[in-house]
């Protein structure tokens, strides 16, 4: 089995840039991911697999895995741990056993293996994945001193922003704006909050503020007594009340109405309220976080939303970035779905093969992690075997895959063993300014013209891109 069978399986082979972004790709998770053919030779290295075994790849790459790999897991299991095809080996998760690294130092760690299968169920070969149970406790403690929520998963810039924001806030009751398109998981962010300020021991208390009727809102939030209107039968704790001492999440703040606007603003700015149908003031002892979907500004400038009231709510802003501009931090997110589908009993699914996760990069994700949370879920169901493949996806994310594979040159897809020919039609096609300059431009608008974005979708550097945009003439997007 050759590398480009490896990867792509029965399909055209894809661009060099496509096997250039799965390295990428496997060099980005920490944990070591090792591909091994029928013959045990080793294929697919990752850098994680350098530091965990002690040698670099190139040593590794083409060698029997048994000859590098000493671990062991238990009395029956020892070294490549797959045991052999003819004897029924069979895909396990998070076994537990010791690794020899090659400097002789024994290393505690947990590993997963699974078969890799063409889509006629032939097994090619496998995929190994292993963690060194010291990795796990020192990323487990330094997520728990940053960021002790466990279901926000993410490294890009944008989120690490996020989260030293939070960090330097954390003591303070200033109220928190969140912002971020629908999907994006707002309030995962406002319970991590919560989570981290001095009135963790206090309930956090949600209010989906597009849910209700203005009437009803007003009831929810600020609770009523007997007889304030048709159907108050008795009185009623609010939102407000129940939150005190904790914090209450107001999330799809955009979505209330002017005259409840008013009222909002008064209970954030004093501090007190009045139950529906009472005279009686209230004070609030309650951390203020809102939540919207929606463009406040566009909103204010439309006479939609109070000036006044953005402002009180604007003290700390939180701007939770869609998914598409965090695509490094989609094989972690897949890894954590995935590991949570397992433990609500979805766990056929162990692995993403590199085509799937390649379609899942590509993807623009229209409706953020929600979405790759209903893609994955999909696939763990409809898949047949340990790994979820391109046709496991949905038809959303495959006709997103289709351009790609629809670009290659025509003509018959090379044999075995000529990933070099790959490489040769590669280059023969896009070696064309034309076909190249194409290219550039389909992904740069697909990126909305984010440059780094861009390279890395096209498996180069955001120097090279930047040549190359300069040698094929392709000038900045500007909004006209």
């Amino acid at each position: 089995m050759t590398r480009d069978d490896l990867l792509h399986g029965d399909s055209p082979p894809a661009p060099l840039a496509g096997e250039q972004k799965l390295a990428a790709v496997l060099d980005s998770v920490w944990e070591a991911v090792i591909t091994v053919e029928r013959d045990h030779r080793i294929s697919t290295f990752n850098r994680a697999a350098e530091q965990l075994v002690g040698i670099p790849a190139s040593e590794a790459t083409g060698r029997d895995c048994r000859e590098i790999l000493k671990a062991s897991f238990g009395p029956a299991q020892h070294d490549c741990p797959m045991g052999d095809l003819a004897e029924g080996g069979r895909p396990r998760s998070d076994v537990e056993g010791t690794l020899v690294r090659a400097d002789g130092r024994i290393v505690p760690i947990s590993a997963s293996w699974a078969f890799l299968e063409d889509r006629s169920g032939k097994r090619l070969g496998f995929v190994l994945s292993f963690r060194s149970f010291w990795e796990i406790e020192r990323i487990a403690e330094e997520r728990k001193s940053k960021f002790p929520y466990g279901d926000i998963v993410g490294k890009t810039p944008g989120i690490r922003q996020i989260f030293e924001l939070i960090d330097t806030v954390r003591e303070t009751d200033s109220t928190v704006l969140i912002t971020g398109e629908s999907g994006t998981g707002k309030g995962l962010f406002a319970r991590a909050i919560h989570d981290l300020s001095p009135r963790r021991d206090g309930p956090f208390v949600k209010v989906t503020c597009a849910a209700l009727s203005e009437t009803l809102l007003e009831s929810e939030l600020f609770g009523h007594v007997k007889g304030a209107f048709t159907g108050a039968i008795a009185d009623k704790v609010g939102r407000f009340e129940a939150a005190a001492g904790g914090t209450i999440f107001l999330d799809e703040i955009g979505d209330i109405s002017p005259a409840l606007q008013v009222k909002l603003l008064r209970v954030i700015q004093e501090r007190e309220f009045e139950r529906v149908g009472s005279s009686r003031t209230q004070t609030v002892d309650a951390r203020v976080i809102a939540a919207t979907n929606r463009d406040l500004r566009a909103a204010m400038k439309a006479g939609q939303f109070r000036e006044d009231l953005f402002y009180r709510l604007h003290v700390i802003p939180v701007v939770v970035p869609p998914l598409r501009e965090r695509k490094e931090d989609i094989p972690l997110l897949v890894d954590h779905i995935l590991r949570r589908l397992r433990k609500r009993g979805l766990d056929r699914v162990r692995a993403v093969s590199p085509e799937a996760m390649r379609c899942l990069i590509d993807y623009p994700w229209p409706g953020n992690v929600r979405e790759l949370e209903n893609v994955l879920e999909r696939g763990a169901v409809c898949s047949r075997g340990a790994v979820l493949s391109a046709p496991d996806l949905s038809e959303e994310v495959r006709e997103h895959c289709r351009p790609r594979r629809e670009e290659q040159p025509p003509g018959p897809r090379p044999g075995a063993g000529t990933v070099a020919a790959g490489v040769a039609a590669e280059s023969g096609h896009w070696g064309k300014e034309g076909g190249e300059r194409e290219r550039i431009l389909r992904t740069l608008e697909a990126n909305r013209w984010h440059r780094s974005d861009a390279a890395a979708a096209l498996g180069i550097d955001r120097t090279t891109l930047w040549r190359k945009m300069k040698r094929l003439e392709i000038g900045r997007k500007r909004n006209t």
